[in-house]
């Protein structure tokens, strides 16, 4: 029920976007070494680094994660979340949820995490988190 849940969250935010003029994400396929490949347009944009690989930062705290070791299963997650009004660095390890690749949460289940899980909708240069009653968007960082 919390992944129907999830992926209709994530249909409404891709169609919300839609809604405000920004331009549908590209299709994403896998090459023959499991990596994720974006199609790319002849403009030079961020997103088209491969997969979602990389560093992002909260659109709105101090918050940051970097994405990396990407399989065809999931991927790891350096993230520096605030608990307990510190920002620390947790390590998590991220399964995808669906066929698409665009939506990935925490290894196990809610009750394995503590009653906590993220869950990160993939969104080319933006990838909002939620947990608990919780969303926060983060913006991949250029470099």
């Amino acid at each position: 029920m919390k992944r129907l849940l999830a992926t209709l969250l994530a249909a409404g935010m891709v169609l919300s976007l839609a809604a405000c003029g920004k331009e549908p994400e590209q299709g994403v396929q896998n090459d023959v070494s499991g990596s994720i490949l974006t199609e790319q347009s002849g403009e030079s944009q961020p997103s088209q680094q491969l997969g979602p690989e990389g560093e992002y930062k909260s659109n709105d705290t101090e918050e940051h994660f970097k994405i990396y070791n990407l399989t065809d299963t999931g991927f790891m997650v350096e993230f520096y979340h605030f608990e307990e009004g510190l920002l620390e660095k947790f390590d998590y390890e991220m399964e995808f949820d669906n066929a698409d690749k665009t939506v990935a949460s925490e290894k196990g289940s809610v009750d394995d995490n503590g009653g906590w899980e993220y869950t990160f909708y993939l969104g080319g240069d933006t990838i909002t988190v939620t947990w608990q009653q919780s969303t926060q968007v983060y913006t991949r960082v250029i470099t």
